[in-house]
């Protein structure tokens, strides 16, 4: 056996000869004759069973435990002739009250364990002697009061120390520490100073009375956990450190956190912060949700920006949601959830509703956007520089038309009207996983969309929706269509622009019309939809319309089309009817002879319709007539087709010269997108 290398007698508790000696004459030592042995584990055996020693000329033994709970000292020349020795450990040695003179000796040492020792002291000039340690771990020596000084040690990299009486540690030569662990230290009230320990990237604090706590000059930090310090108050700065990659916060009295920026944080874990108020998380490298926030459940404003990593919100274990919530996947700023992939709502469901939205949930308002980062940005440049150079370049003919919630009202997406907004704008996929948010969404707008038909594929039942908003949406040919009668339930603003492909607005099976669809619709906007020929069927009832623009839509003939035969329509609200540049226009109704009662209507603009055959006949009582804005000429032919009894409702309202003749009217201006 003078060959082996190896040798583990680990757990051997009842062993107790131990003799390897094969010649007829016993060496000195049991363990003499194994010249060759490197790793020799004496972890569990007694205390009577350890050699006085290992053994002379042990030159080449490189790893050693002695992990022995009995033994209580060892011969004072046991370590003398192993100087190589690399690896010692003493774990779980609740007898150990001292250490032989010749640990001094172990010159080359690298990692040195003990654990729950009956050690007092160690030898001063214990450490000074072991220039190559660098991983040293005290755990739970109770006794043990004082350690040697680590002067010297700059190849120190792990450093433990738990469940240690000691009052001060001193690591200000350990410039290389990697990892620093310090737990349940209960005397000691003063961290020692780590500026300047560059190469720190574990740090560990817990159960620590310290009430400061300076990471100044560690700039490596990679993970920072600190557990129930309930005397430290106040962290230092974190915000904008390059490298931290996890961080762990527990049992703080904190108010306010800031991880800002820290772009390689992927790792976050918060519990038992009874007194945290607000969490910024912005600008981090974070792929999931942390759950454990939603168990913070005194925090009021959680900051989530520009987190472009984000895949998952398990929102159906979350408990609790602060009162403010910031989630953005692009921008820094902003006080709203902006989103590239809309599958992080996918778990949003029926429990999540009533938990986060009902009953005064702090999600009860919520504004949500769904955007490819770089592609929203350049759109609303470029909405913006149309605006300036439409107002700038508008022809003087039209200064007297007042634009009711055109394209040019650019407020909306800035400020939704309702408290519950979902904006979708050049997504990079099919925006799925939102059914759960369309159940309760109040307000929706659309831009630069090249996926989505109509609303209606996005969501078969929009209960709550009050104002939808498309904007170059390519592949859009009608906003909501089939037969669900809940869909425009409590819908008050339809707002369309440059829909190229949309050719009827509603594309509703014949038979879905009753007394309630739609009939909270107030306002509707059409602008630049080149393909469209009708927007409402001639039965739909539309008690609370209001206004009713239509901006050029070159190929639009007719407002209502024919569904069901039906001599009159109603319409006890509308007021102001607006129709300009569509030259395809023949008749209002498709069917000419539908009489149309407008008790309200005040007011019809109108510019380059010129093949508008005739104005909609009118029935019932009415407050006024109703006042005609548009081309003289135009006008003279339409009253010229009307019958006598129809020409007292209305009276014409000059408009400036410039539009009175139709060869002046800039079109060309006016259709400069």
């Amino acid at each position: 056996m003078t060959n082996l290398r190896f040798l583990s007698l680990k757990g051997c508790n009842k062993l107790r000869t131990l003799n390897l000696d094969s010649s007829s004459v016993s060496s000195s030592s049991p363990l003499g004759t194994l010249q060759h042995l490197e790793f020799l584990d004496l972890g569990g055996i007694s205390q009577d069973t350890i050699p006085n020693d290992v053994g002379l000329s042990k030159s080449k033994l490189r790893y050693l435990d002695l992990s022995c709970p009995t033994v209580t000292s060892l011969s004072s020349l046991f370590f003398r002739d192993i100087s190589n020795l690399r690896e010692l450990f003493f774990l779980g040695c609740t007898s150990l009250k001292i250490l032989p003179p010749s640990f001094a000796n172990l010159f080359n040492l690298e990692t040195f364990s003990l654990s729950e020792s009956q050690l007092m002291f160690l030898p001063t000039e214990t450490f000074q002697h072991m220039p190559k340690l660098c991983d040293l771990t005290l755990i739970n020596n109770h006794l043990l009061r004082a350690l040697p000084e680590l002067a010297g040690h700059a190849c120190l990299k792990s450093f433990t120390l738990s469940g240690s009486p000691i009052t001060h540690l001193s690591l200000h030569t350990c410039r290389s520490l990697e990892t620093l662990t310090l737990i349940n230290n209960r005397s000691l009230r003063a961290l020692p100073e780590l500026a300047g320990h560059a190469c720190l990237k574990s740090f560990t604090l817990s159960g620590s009375p310290i009430m400061h706590l300076s990471l100044h000059g560690c700039r490596s930090l990679e993970t920072l956990t600190l557990i129930n310090n309930r005397s430290l108050r106040a962290l230092p700065k974190l915000a904008g450190h390059a490298c931290l990659k996890s961080f762990t916060l527990s049992g703080s009295p904190i108010t306010h956190l800031s991880l800002h920026t820290c772009r390689s944080l992927e790792t976050v874990c918060f519990y038992d912060l009874e007194e945290l108020e607000e969490l910024d998380l912005s600008a981090t490298a974070i792929k999931e949700f942390p759950v454990s926030i939603s168990e913070l459940h005194r925090l009021k404003r959680l900051h989530l920006l520009a987190l472009p990593q984000l895949i998952s919100i398990p929102w159906h274990k979350l408990q609790h949601i602060p009162e403010v919530l910031n989630l953005d996947q692009c921008e820094l700023v902003g006080s709203r959830i902006h989103l590239t992939d809309s599958r992080l709502f996918s778990s949003f469901g029926d429990e999540a509703l009533q938990k986060f939205v009902e009953e005064g949930g702090p999600l009860h308002s919520f504004h949500i956007s769904i955007s490819s980062c770089n592609k929203g940005n350049e759109i609303k440049n470029k909405d913006i520089g149309f605006i300036y150079q439409f107002h700038h370049k508008k022809p003087s003919c039209y200064k007297n038309i007042p634009l009711i919630a055109s394209t040019f009202d650019h407020q909306f997406v800035q400020s939704p009207h309702f408290n519950r907004h979902v904006e979708i704008s050049s997504p990079e996929r099919y925006p799925t996983g939102l059914e759960g948010i369309f159940k309760v969404t109040e307000s929706l707008s659309m831009w630069d969309d090249a996926f989505v038909s109509s609303l209606t594929d996005l969501h078969y039942e929009f209960r709550e929706l009050k104002e939808c908003k498309l904007r170059q949406c390519h592949h859009v040919d009608s906003i909501f269509k089939g037969n669900n009668k809940y869909q425009g339930d409590k819908l008050q603003i339809i707002w369309a622009f440059d829909l190229q492909k949309m050719t009827k607005m509603l594309k509703l099976e014949p038979n879905y019309f009753g007394t309630s669809e739609f009939a909270a619709l107030k306002h509707v906007h059409l602008e630049k939809c080149p393909r469209l020929e009708s927007i409402f069927p001639g039965d739909m009832v539309l008690s609370s319309l209001e206004t009713l623009t239509v901006l050029h839509c070159g190929n639009l003939r007719s407002i209502f089309y024919h569904h069901k035969v039906k001599d009159e329509n109603q319409f006890p609200r509308l007021h102001t009817i607006q129709l300009y540049e569509l030259p395809q226009l023949l008749h209002l109704c498709e069917k000419q002879s539908i009489a149309l009662r407008m008790k309200k209507w005040k007011k019809l603009h109108f510019r380059g319709c010129w093949n508008l055959q005739q104005l909609p006949l009118l029935v019932g009582p009415r407050n006024k007539k109703v006042q005609v804005d548009g081309e003289m000429k135009q006008y003279k032919k339409l009253i010229a087709r009307m019958p006598d009894d129809q020409i007292s409702c209305y009276y014409f309202k000059s408009p400036p010269p410039l539009a009175s003749f139709r060869e002046h009217v800039k079109n060309k201006i006016l259709l400069k997108y």
